[in-house]
């Protein structure tokens, strides 16, 4: 079968030989016997490697993911404190052991090398590395058979088993990616990485306990019914699916080609609960027809040529949240639909959605080749985006990362960045706001508290019973409690509402840690996991949408669509992004790529106005060649700004001042509205801001005044650090800020009560 994928794969110059040198090929063939009672799992491969390089290689390095999970002295245990997603690793140890590796029907264990990476620790053992018995030329491939056996981890970050519930990630020894004249890219795995490997093929089979019949999902799609005898089920899978090495990808870079995939997962619970249905493009079409055609304008096509393909999408939901099933479909087939308009169509048949099991939320939120798994909770809604959220970006991952493959051990925010900006902008088209709720208990509730309450230490943890330390001994005799704390907040009375634009949560995150490091850093070399967090996921969200303010929309739409269609199905770096995107919009903006992705600039705008009429002329004013004083007295002028008292026939003088705050310069408009609703607008170019870090608006006096002064009228520059002073209006808005203190002021004297008479 490898070989039969291999020949159909190889049909085009692009595919068979990738212009990057780093872009190689790989084939799996695997079985495994999984007992996930036990988390036993024995299994052996055959893999194919296909050298795409113009090096000759002499040596393989492989990945060992489980080994992750082995002791607290790995490398991700090691950087995570012991912690896996907030849980201290105590218990439910894995691991992963190579038993034969031949090639050729040489024995390479004698040569395995255990391999410390960059930034990775002599004790960990993700990464070993085996030398070849005869060197790979440039187009030529190698063969590896290998068995292995593997203690399964529970599932504490993506990977593992639950009692009955099996979801397995990086889970047999996998090749790393070899780069031309650098060599084998395999790091160890990190605390904030995860995976970067070549595309190919995946054929996949699987013995399991017989209840899992029909409860298994995995990349590509089956290959056949599964077979049973005794008490042990066996079934075959394909990624791509058999049905997709008939289709040929449409995307210019690739067309004619068949899809590959870069990985393989997939899982298993019997208890799950199966629901089918299929993306079709026009029925979405038919609701978004404004979206459709604003794509094809941006991309030069006639208007009602653009097409995806029909995709089945399936949900693996738990069966206490099997009402949200549709929910999961509609959020996934609304990522296929918006993420395929805009960069490229989704190329394979099935895309899976995965809801984890009870005390398996580990495994939730992570993306995989046709397979990612999502995050719910029971009583939640639609306007809460949860789980529209989660699924919207991690099927978009479908696109970022899983079609466009990325380094994510050493450029994460190239996917999860691009991810995060697109899937806000289909959260905003599809859902609208997000109306915010608090949940106790898992009951959720509309709203949020306007004030935060008393601490839990010194003075107020006495008072408020959080904290009462007594002879060395803490006592708590108001612990927090979910019902307690319904009891106290009563959220129904004394809760605001927010609703927020999910683009503008972006920009929230981003402002948690704006200029901790560059956007363009290694997942290993944050500073800290904060600054990994925004650094990977909303700044680099927030920078996207203000390039598409500087070079316009559908410029923006052109530049991301050539960058992901040049690069399908291989491996760019952040300069191969630089260069894609400009080359696809025709724009030169290197100098924003150098200012916000490689460096830590940020800017704060802002304005200051200040007008009056003109004052009477007083004094001795010359006059042909005599100074006359030409006061006129009429009693004083009135003071302040009492226009019923002021001479309406005198102009008004302003003075605008705009500033900037901060290394970073963008092309910046402001707009001016007078009284009798003119509307002046300038523009304050990058050049003038790197000379002068403010601006005075050449505004002659006149007899309106001005009523209102924007910055960025559009809102295009999601990255200003304060848009408090973005707008200046000549009219207050005295209520706001008096319903917020009211709201603040309730809600303390509420708990001020609560506390003093101990619950109300």
């Amino acid at each position: 079968l490898a070989a039969l994928l291999l020949t159909s794969f190889g049909t085009t110059q692009a595919a068979q030989d990738p212009p990057d040198n780093r872009s190689s090929r790989v084939d799996y063939v695997l079985a495994a016997d999984v007992v996930p009672l036990d988390r036993d799992l024995t299994g052996k491969a055959t893999i194919t490697w296909t050298n795409r390089t113009a090096d000759t290689v002499s040596d393989l390095w492989f990945h060992l993911h489980l080994n992750a999970y082995s002791n607290n002295r790995s490398t991700h245990l090691w950087e995570s404190n012991g912690m896996l997603r907030g849980v201290k690793l105590t218990e439910g140890w894995g691991w992963q052991r190579v038993d034969s590796l031949t090639v050729g029907g040489t024995d390479l264990m004698p040569s395995l090398t255990w391999q410390v990476t960059p930034q990775g620790r002599e004790e960990d053992r993700t990464v070993f590395s085996v030398d070849l018995p005869e060197a790979v030329q440039p187009g030529a491939a190698v063969t590896i058979e290998l068995t292995w056996t593997s203690k399964l981890p529970r599932v504490r970050r993506r990977t593992g088993v639950k009692d009955d519930f099996v979801f397995l990630a990086h889970w047999f020894p996998k090749l790393g990616v070899y780069e031309g004249g650098e060599g084998w890219n395999c790091h160890q795995f990190h605390m904030n990485t995860e995976f970067y490997s070549n595309y190919g093929t995946y054929d996949v089979t699987l013995t399991l306990p017989k209840e899992y019949a029909g409860k298994i999902g995995t990349s590509g799609a089956p290959a056949g019914e599964p077979t049973i005898v005794g008490d042990k089920l066996t079934q075959r899978f394909h990624a791509p699916a058999l049905a997709d090495l008939e289709y040929t990808d449409p995307v210019p870079s690739v067309a004619g080609s068949q899809p590959v995939v870069h990985g393989f997962a997939w899982t298993a619970d019997p208890n799950y609960h199966v629901h089918e249905t299929s993306f079709e493009f026009t029925a979405w079409k038919d609701r978004f027809p404004a979206e459709v055609a604003a794509a094809e304008a941006a991309f030069g096509l006639e208007l009602g040529s653009l097409s995806l393909r029909s995709v089945k999408v399936r949900v693996l939901i738990q069966p206490e949240r099997k009402a949200q099933a549709e929910r999961h479909a509609e959020a996934t087939m609304a990522a296929l639909f918006f993420y395929g308009l805009w960069f490229g169509e989704y190329p394979y048949s099935e895309l899976t959605a995965v809801d984890p099991a009870w005390g398996a939320s580990g495994a939730g939120g992570m993306e995989y080749p046709t397979l990612f798994t999502c995050g719910t909770s029971k009583f939640t809604r639609a306007r809460m985006h949860r789980p529209e959220s989660v699924t919207v970006h991690e099927a978009g991952h479908q696109f970022w990362y899983g079609l466009v493959g990325n380094n994510e051990y050493e450029a994460a925010w190239l996917d999860e960045g691009f991810n995060s900006y697109t899937d806000s902008e289909v959260l905003a088209r599809v859902y609208g706001k997000r109306r915010a709720a608090t949940s106790y208990a898992g009951l959720p509730f509309w709203g949020r508290p306007t004030a935060g309450e008393p601490a839990a230490e010194g003075i107020a943890g006495i008072l408020s019973g959080r904290r009462w330390k007594v002879r060395g001994e803490v006592f708590a005799p108001l612990n927090p409690s979910p019902f307690v704390d319904l009891w106290r907040d009563q959220p129904w009375l004394t809760f605001g509402e927010e609703q927020l634009d999910p683009r503008w949560g972006d920009r929230s995150s981003y402002l948690g840690n704006p200029d901790a490091d560059p956007v363009h850093t290694a997942g290993f070399l944050y500073r800290d996991r904060s600054s990994y967090r925004v650094n990977s996921y909303p700044r680099p969200a927030v920078i996207l949408r203000t390039l598409s303010g500087v070079v316009g929309q559908p410029t923006f739409l052109k530049g991301m669509r050539h960058y992901a269609s040049e690069w399908r199905y291989r491996h760019p770096y952040p300069g191969d992004f630089f260069e894609s995107f400009q080359e696809g919009a025709g724009v030169d903006v290197s100098w924003f790529f150098e200012d916000l992705f490689e460096g830590t600039g940020v800017v704060d705008w802002g304005v200051d106005v200040r007008q009056n009429r003109a004052s009477k002329p007083k004094g001795y004013f010359l006059r042909n060649g005599v100074f006359v004083d030409i006061t006129e007295d009429d009693g004083d002028e009135p003071e302040g700004e009492d226009e019923d008292l002021l001479d309406k026939s005198l102009p008004w003088i302003f003075d605008v001042v705009v500033r900037r705050h901060g290394t970073l310069c963008l092309p910046l408009t402001i707009e001016v509205t007078f009284e009798d609703a003119t509307v002046v607008r300038f523009e304050w170019t990058r050049e003038a801001q790197l000379e002068q870090t403010w601006l005075r608006l050449p505004l002659e006096q006149g007899v309106k005044k001005i009523k209102r002064v924007l910055i960025d009228p559009e809102r295009f520059y999601y990255i200003d650090a304060n848009m408090a002073d973005n707008q200046w209006y000549d009219q207050r808005d005295e209520v706001t800020p008096v319903r917020w203190a009211e709201r603040a002021w309730s809600q303390y004297t509420h708990l001020l009560h609560w506390y003093s008479t101990i619950g109300g």
